[in-house]
């Protein structure tokens, strides 16, 4: 088993930033950007629409909790976006996978 976690940020160079600390700190194997998607939510009571870039993060299951806390203190939004589910891979993949997140 693999994880998929995403989460969104207001621009490029914070995804480029909060991406390469996720793989620097070998909590991802690597992290899709996908650049200038639209989002409409609540905040404070509105509704809010804003543009943001979305982070598409490949880990290890067991990397999840340390995301979280990587993302308390990393992350530049007050209440960061932390959606993850697990899933089947090929072998050879999900092997990449967890050797790729092994300190």
């Amino acid at each position: 088993m693999i994880a998929l976690a995403m989460t969104t940020v207001g621009d490029e160079t914070a995804a480029k930033k909060l991406a390469a600390a996720l793989t620097q700190n070998r909590l991802a194997a690597c992290v899709s950007i996908a650049p200038n998607i639209s989002s409409s939510y609540w905040w404070n009571g509105a509704i809010e629409t804003s543009a943001e870039w979305l982070l598409i993060i490949k880990t290890a299951p067991d990397k999840i909790a340390a995301i979280e806390a990587l993302f308390k203190l990393e992350h530049p939004y007050d209440l960061p976006e932390l959606i993850f589910r697990e899933f089947n891979a090929s072998a050879d993949y999900e092997a990449w996978v967890k050797t790729s997140v092994i300190a």
